[in-house]
């Protein structure tokens, strides 16, 4: 025979799960199942300024200057012309001897006041000039684990006003292996952009532009009585 409960014992209440929530989640899964979510925004590069390092994988580069002076005898131009110069600490960080030049793909772009002076306009233009000083003199080689002094000299026109700042950007490399050649390599890692009118004529379907890990601004000073 079942007894009865007395009136005073403790009752289980059903669990109330509100309605509005139920159909928050239906509705969150039936839109990611049919790609109603916004894909998450790129990260913005980074905003570096002076004395800055930034790790670009197959180097660490330390932003440490921006100067305008005349040429000298270090292999920086000529006494009678006048260059904008960017002074870095550069740290191979691969395991084989690398050009100093390779900083030129390392740093796509520079702006000087906000103008673009790196790419040149001028598809002959070789770029910059770029170096690595040490007790004096001037060399072309980065060699593995030893920060270095790497000058980018940027030559200035005569009427060329001086520069208040100048605006980089850093790109940044990986280690990524060669499947028809098998090797590894450090390549620059770029961005898939579609492609302009222009190049569509040309048949080019795909723009790859360098990614930019770091965008760094140092301000500008002065040297040698300009």
């Amino acid at each position: 025979m079942t007894s009865t409960p007395p009136d005073d014992a403790p009752r289980r209440r059903p669990i109330l799960v509100p309605v509005v929530a139920i159909l928050a989640a239906v509705t969150v899964g039936v839109s990611a199942a049919f790609g109603g979510l916004k894909d998450a925004p790129e990260p913005q590069p980074e905003q570096l300024g002076k004395g800055a390092e930034f790790d670009q994988g197959q180097m660490k580069t330390v932003f440490e200057d921006a100067v305008v002076r005349p040429g000298d005898n270090q292999g920086l131009g000529i006494s009678d012309k006048r260059y904008l110069q960017i002074m870095m600490k550069v740290t191979n960080e691969s395991d084989e001897t690398i050009l100093a030049q390779t900083m030129d793909r390392a740093l796509p772009t520079i702006r000087a006041d906000d103008k673009t002076i790196k790419p040149g306009k001028d598809p002959s233009d070789l770029g910059p000039r770029i170096v690595t000083l040490y007790k004096g003199h001037s060399y072309s080689q980065l060699h593995p684990g030893v920060p270095e002094t790497v000058v980018m000299s940027f030559e200035l026109g005569e009427n060329d006003p001086v520069p208040e700042k100048v605006s980089i950007d850093a790109a940044t490399f990986e280690w990524q292996e060669s499947f028809i050649q098998q090797t590894h390599a450090w390549v620059r890692v770029v961005d898939d952009e579609p492609p302009t009118p222009e190049e569509r004529k040309r048949g080019q379907s795909v723009t790859l532009t360098p990614k930019v890990g770091a965008q760094v601004t140092l301000p500008v000073r002065v040297e040698g009585g300009l």
